[in-house]
């Protein structure tokens, strides 16, 4: 265990509680003295304050797992570095290097946080989490401890440009010890995880509704919304305000401080995107979606190296950027960081797609692709 690391983060805790109270009202609540001896921390995934949510709940210092596009913050990552040394995962890929990372630092007797989506959710319901992850917890030989995230998707939603005033909080579901894990079996501590961390924000906010405020309340939308729900247009939206509008037909509608759409034939954002996924898997082998124009990088070393510029096209069949077509099916994960730079792995490279515009699109045309493929081969 680093003294210089766990200095720090005993020192900027108190500082990171009194801004997180200040800014978000965030409370928390995390059981001290039932802490096992180390442990690792899973979360789920909501806003980009997650590492210091999470961080504030727990006295013991810990490693976080980072996005690897962290690294390439010019003037802030060697700092943070220097302070954290977070354990740097590359989205879109399998990250075996990542596990051997952890592994190494909890049998080392650290503590470690992982968000176990590995991205945050674009509707509000947590994402798919990956089989290997019991495997790896199992592997480590320490504690585990699950804990949920409540409130943040309203406070910002992964497609929106601002933030907004609202109840956020954190909490220890369970506790599991090294001994207890011991005894489970892969699919039995998947299934624990799969069950502590399952959030579904719409569910919650229906039951019990808190409002979240700000001037910018659907601002950023046009980052989720790709297909007009009345005209069938692409990329017809724009945003201000509270009001979201498509150029092509005119239809328009307003996201209210409950979260909620008003004057659309859907009430939520999980139901305008799960419609919208609906339409990518119908349309699937006769549509294409693309951008006007895009740079194609491929990342080593932590640096960029502009592989492709040009009109972005993708169909069930390929990935086009200017004068380079890679084929879908030799793409083995696909993810998105911030809400305009698509990351995906071909064999041992790892690119990274910033489209202009919209670029969830291709998260979901790539996730309808790799579904209609397991479906076809079962």
């Amino acid at each position: 265990m680093n003294k210089k690391h766990v200095f720090i983060y005993k020192f900027l805790r108190p500082l990171v509680i009194l801004f997180l109270k200040i800014k978000f009202g965030y409370t928390y609540s995390c059981p001290k003295n039932e802490l096992p001896d180390n442990y690792i921390v899973l979360s789920n995934h909501v806003t980009d304050y997650d590492p210091v949510f999470v961080g504030s709940a727990f006295p013991n210092q810990m490693y976080f797992v980072a996005s690897e596009h962290i690294s390439r913050w010019k003037h802030w990552f060697g700092l943070l570095n220097f302070a954290l040394a977070p354990i740097l995962r590359h989205k879109g890929s399998l990250a075996v290097s990542t596990v051997k990372d952890i592994l190494t630092k909890a049998k080392n007797g650290c503590n470690v946080a992982i968000f176990a989506e590995g991205v945050r959710t674009w509707d509000g319901v947590t994402c798919p989490i990956l089989p290997s992850t019991g495997k790896m917890v199992k592997k480590a030989g320490c504690g585990l401890v699950t804990f949920r995230l409540t409130g943040g998707y309203f406070v910002s939603p992964h497609w929106s440009t601002s933030l907004r005033k609202g109840p956020v909080s954190g909490a220890v579901v369970n506790i599991y010890t090294k001994e207890q894990l011991a005894e489970m079996s892969i699919p039995e501590i998947n299934a624990a995880i799969k069950n502590d961390l399952y959030e579904d924000a719409y569910a919650r906010q229906l039951a019990d509704p808190k409002k979240y405020k700000s001037k910018h309340l659907a601002e950023g939308f046009e980052n989720l919304l790709f297909i007009c729900p009345e005209c069938g247009g692409q990329d017809t939206f724009s945003s201000l305000g509270d009001t979201v509008t498509c150029s092509c037909c005119g239809h328009s509608f307003k996201y209210n401080e409950y979260g909620m759409l008003v004057g659309s034939r859907f009430n939520t954002v999980r139901e305008l995107a799960m419609w919208q996924e609906d339409q990518i898997a119908n349309d699937l082998h006769s549509g294409k979606y693309g951008s006007k124009t895009g740079t194609l990088a491929i990342i080593e070393s932590h640096q960029e190296n502009i592989v492709a510029e040009g009109p972005v096209t993708m169909t069930a069949q390929s990935l086009i950027c200017g004068e380079t077509e890679i084929p879908v099916n030799s793409i083995s994960e696909m993810d998105i960081h911030g809400n305009h730079a698509i990351v995906f792995t071909v064999g041992k490279e790892y690119y990274e797609l910033k489209p202009s515009g919209n670029a969830y699109k291709f998260l979901v045309m790539y996730r309808a692709c790799k579904n209609a493929s397991i479906a076809k081969a079962q």
